[in-house]
């Protein structure tokens, strides 16, 4: 059911529909960065959005967010305001303490002062930043900024989150953290678009994956189990020499490799087929390298989604 449908009907049966764009483009110079894109964006699921760099995610994840004018098109909201939290794929090392950063925007965002505190509080603790929360972020690495900007976007309770590729920088324990978490909001009812390079991201997370090519939408997969049609298998390793690293990477079978930025020892993660899986970790262990995880997943190979994704790196760093 849409938000126009809403307007019609006294009851409503299934998930709160939070915000609808219908048609929605948006040109710069001319140029349409987005071109009639629909979606329905609805309280208690996750929406993935893929697809290559220049796609237009980012600007669609900033339309929704309010803070980008559409050229044309509509964008209608349940309610007059929505609690949104908004946490962009840049993030700069301000030259302030966390502490202080937080708190302000906690309470731009509305929040009393003593429930500001708790709040911020309870994330940094989530998210092991507690002793640097009176430190100046301009020190911070891009993990801990990342964080920072995670929290953010957290602290007021959103009923609608945004995110703009929000495992970037972030070492493992700190995404399962992150998981953890947005499972969490999603069973209390809020709404979550990420956009991801990650397929275990969306395996884990995503209700439906809406894929973005050239600023038109590809195809939209609603529902898991669509998602999850060949069973696959994500291996994080280290300690592969740029060279041997190479070679893994071209290996028949993988699906999605990238390295893992913001972890030490050079960790590689890898999403392949699991008929492919020994003979992956045999060439990780010939290579002179050590296996971190290895944890079933569900394949994305519903509709060819691997092909919207960036292509695989061959050197380290996570594509952007």
């Amino acid at each position: 059911m849409s938000l126009a449908d809403i307007g019609t009907s006294q009851q409503t049966d299934g998930p709160t529909p939070i915000i609808e764009l219908i048609r929605a483009t948006k040109l710069y110079d001319r140029r349409a960065v987005l071109s009639e894109v629909s979606l329905l964006v609805e309280g208690g699921a996750a929406m993935a959005l893929i697809g290559r760099n220049g796609s237009g995610k980012s600007t669609l994840l900033s339309i929704l967010a309010g803070l980008t004018k559409l050229s044309s098109g509509t964008m209608v909201r349940s309610g007059r305001r929505i609690a949104t939290g908004y946490a962009p794929e840049a993030f700069p090392g301000l030259k302030m303490s966390a502490e202080h950063y937080l708190l302000s925007m906690a309470r731009i965002a509305g929040l009393a002062l003593a429930e500001a505190e708790a709040r911020m509080a309870e994330l940094l603790e989530m998210f092991h930043l507690e002793e640097f929360r009176r430190q100046r972020m301009d020190g911070f690495s891009k993990g801990m900024l990342q964080k920072v900007n995670l929290i953010q976007s957290l602290i007021a309770h959103p009923q609608l989150l945004l995110l703009d590729e929000p495992m970037s920088g972030l070492d493992l324990p700190a995404q399962h953290t992150l998981i953890g978490h947005l499972k969490e909001l999603k069973r209390s009812g809020t709404g979550i678009v990420f956009s991801i390079h990650e397929p275990q991201t969306i395996e884990a997370l995503a209700d439906s994956v809406h894929v973005l090519h050239a600023g038109r939408t590809v195809t939209t997969i609603h529902g898991q189990e669509e998602m999850r049609v060949t069973p696959a298998v994500y291996i994080v390793c280290k300690g592969i020499s740029e060279q041997r690293k190479a070679e893994i990477m071209d290996m028949p079978g993988v699906t999605s490799i990238h390295a893992l930025d913001g972890t030490p020892g050079d960790y590689l993660a890898a999403t392949l087929e699991i008929a492919a899986a020994d003979d992956y970790l045999r060439h990780i262990l010939q290579a002179e390298g050590s296996v971190v995880s290895v944890e079933p997943c569900g394949g994305l190979s519903a509709g060819g989604l691997e092909q919207w994704m960036d292509p695989k790196p061959v050197k380290g760093g996570t594509a952007g």
